[in-house]
């Protein structure tokens, strides 16, 4: 007997019987049949009261369970007594508040879902409607030919965009449902440097920008993951430096970590805009023409996800983004091997 309740109540059915037994011995005969029935019918009734109370108090927790699950709120239903039953009510607590939490957690997810699907829609509705009017252009044929060849370009130029803008959002989609797997191996920093020089080579010839790389280790990180957080943040360097400067991407090496570093001649970051710099879509006022939003938060997810981190910070000669891939022994793994880019080479 395990149950205080039952303890209880079989105590003071005891003392009831032991008091009735006391006054029994004062009858006999029809007075002791009675007082037996009366003894009988205490019983009964002391029976009845507790088979009530506790039906009534389980009542009220099946209704409670009833409003949680019909939206109700999550009340507070401990009591400091013990018991069977109070220990029910701590346990349905503890239950109600983590489907509480995770109910909540839910609601942000699919407010942060709807948010993600209508900058989708945004991001893709500029190069949509400049492919649309460019086709509309090139069906005019009063249109000279040498117009006909400049939309072609256009249209080229825009379906180019949004082949990234996919690219770029499926990386994320599949950083952010976990399904990425990070090879961390011993890697060569140089050539991590150079697949990100490669890719961006072209935009900084176009732009007038000289882009270096300096520095020598050897990092513990997936290479191609992490050329790809490189790209993304020497692109971003090369879009705000002016005709003529300079980008450096760097790479340094202590017991601790090994730090490529990112920096261009170009305006400061303002103070305001440092809290949001890698949020998703966020775009700040001396953002690129035509800029998604997505380079500076897709760095810092495969940052993140090698173990590592991305700061950024303001030098004397300009913006500088620091991205840290920490030493270890244990690779870090997802549970699916998802989109992988290209190797570098």
């Amino acid at each position: 007997m395990r149950s205080r309740e039952a303890k209880t109540f079989l105590a003071s059915l005891a003392l009831a019987a032991l008091a009735l037994a006391a006054l029994g011995a004062l009858f006999s005969g029809a007075g002791a049949a009675a007082f037996t029935a009366a003894c009988g019918a205490v019983c009964v009734a002391l029976a009845a009261v507790f088979c009530a109370r506790r039906a009534r108090e389980i009542d009220e927790l099946s209704e409670y369970l009833a409003r949680v699950y019909t939206g109700g709120e999550i009340l507070d239903i401990r009591t400091q007594r013990e018991g069977e039953l109070n220990a029910l009510r701590d346990d349905i607590y503890k239950i109600t508040t983590i489907l509480g939490e995770q109910k909540t957690a839910l609601e942000a997810d699919k407010r942060l879902l709807a948010d993600f699907l209508g900058d989708i829609a945004h991001q893709l509705k500029t190069p949509l409607a400049a492919i649309v009017l460019q086709t509309e252009v090139w069906e005019d044929a009063a249109v000279p030919a040498g117009e006909k060849a400049l939309c072609a370009r256009q249209v080229a130029d825009a379906a180019e965009r949004m082949r990234w803008l996919v690219e770029q959002l499926l990386k994320l989609c599949r950083l952010d449902a976990a399904v990425v797997r990070f090879e961390r191996r011993e890697t060569s920093a140089e050539a991590v440097m150079s697949a990100a020089a490669r890719a961006v080579a072209p935009l900084c010839e176009q732009r007038g920008v000289t882009l270096a790389c300096e520095g020598t280790a050897t990092c513990l990180c997936d290479a191609s993951w992490t050329a790809e957080a490189l790209t993304n943040l020497v692109k971003n360097a090369a879009e705000h430096t002016e005709p003529g400067g300079a980008v450096t991407l760097s790479c340094a090496q202590n017991a601790l970590y090994t730090e490529f570093a990112v920096e261009n001649d170009g305006a400061p970051i303002p103070e305001s805009e440092f809290a949001h710099l890698f949020e998703r879509f966020w775009r700040g006022q001396n953002a690129a023409p035509g800029s998604a939003g997505i380079g500076l938060s897709l760095a810092k997810a495969i940052a993140e996800g090698q173990n590592g981190s991305l700061r950024a910070e303001n030098t004397a000669r300009g913006p500088r983004f620091a991205l840290r891939l920490y030493a270890g022994d244990e690779p870090v793994t997802r549970p699916s091997p998802g989109c992988h880019p290209a190797p570098v080479s």
